[in-house]
């Protein structure tokens, strides 16, 4: 039934909350603004770089530009220190390399910091796209780039499984058309994943290979 897969990078490939928190938290310092934890900034990520600075500053700071810039500055050379692919994603990965089935990448991380990490972490893993926020209105959760990737891929994107780790991940899929898939090991909760459409949610992500 299924013929391909869709992946987010952050919260799903990637364990990468260290660095993004991090990053936002010396940029916060560096103006005098209060910091937040790594848990709270799981609730902050997802939407994009931008949509996190805003969500990071108080109501009613009067440069979210400048805060914005600090934070691209500053993760530019610290976004892979702490980051790390989750258990089971480099196999799990590998093995449908090994079975020929089409794999792809669609995030909301600016292309520069997708293509650093994927390069660092995932360089040995055959991908037919890695496709991260091009900063022009068409991130998840719109559609634009997942179907662009079905159509690279040559496969309808009802036969593609879209695995993500939050509301954001969901909506895309189903915005594409696409199988939505959520994972219990991400930024976000299983409860919200669910609410949100997920149709499964797996455990670890050699699960997937289950629908190959």
């Amino acid at each position: 039934m299924y013929k391909a897969v869709i992946f987010d990078l952050d919260g799903t490939l990637m364990n990468t909350i260290a660095d993004m928190g991090n990053s936002m938290n010396r940029s916060l310092e560096k103006r005098g603004l209060p910091t937040h934890t790594l848990v709270t900034y799981q609730t902050f990520v997802g939407n994009g770089i931008p949509k996190l600075a805003e969500r990071s500053m108080p109501e009613g700071y009067g440069d979210f530009e400048g805060l914005l810039q600090d934070f691209l500055d500053d993760y530019a050379h610290h976004y892979a220190d702490d980051s790390e692919p989750y258990d089971t994603v480099v196999a799990t990965l590998t093995t449908l390399n090994e079975r020929n089935v089409p794999i792809a990448i669609a995030t909301n991380k600016k292309q520069e910091y997708t293509d650093g990490i994927v390069e660092a972490y995932l360089g040995d893993i055959d991908f037919v796209a890695v496709i991260g926020d091009q900063f022009d209105g068409k991130h998840k959760p719109n559609p634009h780039y997942p179907l662009s990737i079905a159509q690279t891929m040559g496969v309808d994107p009802s036969e593609i499984l879209f695995v993500g780790d939050s509301d954001v991940d969901m909506k895309t899929a189903a915005n594409a058309g696409m199988t939505p898939i959520g994972v219990a090991w991400g930024f976000r909760a299983v409860e919200e994943l669910k609410m949100h459409g997920a149709s499964q949610i797996l455990a670890s992500m050699d699960e997937i290979l289950t629908f190959f």
